[in-house]
């Protein structure tokens, strides 16, 4: 029930037309609410299962006595039957889509640009996290200066890469500020875009990113708790737990070229959700 809280479910049901995707990851109450005992229970044993789980330990811990321990506390909860996942293979979109959705925990409108994009595991998942980072991460990062500190046209904007299996989605924010219009945001946050797909960023912005990610891969790697999360993330995710070494290398050898033509690939009018999220008041 918070404001804007239902942006991410706005986005994908209009994102995405087969794929599962386009519903809430929670479900809808109507349908929870149809459910029976038996289907949660069947539920629960297909997919709580050792089999699908991933358990890391972390810690000044005794290699050998761990291992007993988990044995001995684990050992006695059964397999379950092998999670097999079918992908949904999505067609290309080829119009821009204009969609509308009203939340009634708002008061001020907004709107998003939205794109489907490769799974996180792939490389220009990468490349796109860069992308997002140099549009609006931190207050000196390009929207920001541009929207929000010299023009005074929006009370917030962001740029964010959400990293799904098998597609992920790209989306431009923008909250307006005064009179601007949500036309007026879609139209700057373009022109940046347009940019991107036209010229390198420079040197120096190249190397910004570059210093943000590395200190970003170190701090999330500095604690037990962290390194923890990352290997259960790696393993279960990704299939690749050496990735807690050598993620970081995949972000360094990206080269500014790459962070152009994935915006020219991804980032398209034609390819993408106009969704205006307005106060409910407003229908």
């Amino acid at each position: 029930n918070q404001p804007y809280g239902q942006i991410l479910f706005a986005i994908s049901e209009n994102l995405f037309d087969k794929h599962p995707y386009q519903y809430k990851n929670i479900g809808d109450m109507d349908d929870l609410d149809a459910a029976t005992l038996e289907e949660f229970n069947a539920y629960f044993d297909k997919y709580y299962v050792p089999n699908n789980a991933v358990l890391v330990v972390t810690g000044d811990i005794d290699k050998e006595n761990t291992k007993e321990l988990v044995e001995k506390y684990f050992s006695e909860v059964p397999k379950g039957p092998e999670v097999t996942r079918t992908v949904i293979k999505e067609d290309p979109i080829t119009t821009t889509r204009n969609a509308t959705f009203y939340d009634p925990n708002i008061q001020i409108p907004a709107v998003i640009a939205a794109y489907r994009t490769p799974g996180y595991a792939e490389r220009d998942a990468y490349v796109l996290d860069m992308v997002s980072t140099y549009l609006s991460g931190g207050k000196s990062s390009v929207l920001y200066k541009k929207l929000v500190d010299e023009q005074q046209q929006a009370l917030a904007v962001q740029a964010v890469n959400l990293g799904q299996r098998d597609y992920g989605t790209y989306a431009l924010f923008g909250i307006p500020l005064g009179d601007t219009s949500l036309e007026t945001l879609v139209q700057e946050m373009d022109e940046e875009i347009e940019k991107l797909s036209n010229e390198l960023i420079s040197e120096r912005d190249f190397q910004k990113l570059q210093n943000t990610f590395e200190t970003n891969f170190v701090n999330s790697n500095s604690s037990m708790q962290g390194i923890a999360s990352s290997l259960a993330t790696y393993y279960l995710l990704y299939e690749d737990v050496s990735l807690i070494n050598k993620e970081i290398d995949i972000y360094r050898s990206i080269t500014r070229e790459e962070i152009r033509d994935a915006v020219n690939k991804y980032l398209n009018p034609n390819q993408r959700v106009v969704l205006e999220y307005l106060p409910e008041a407003n229908k």
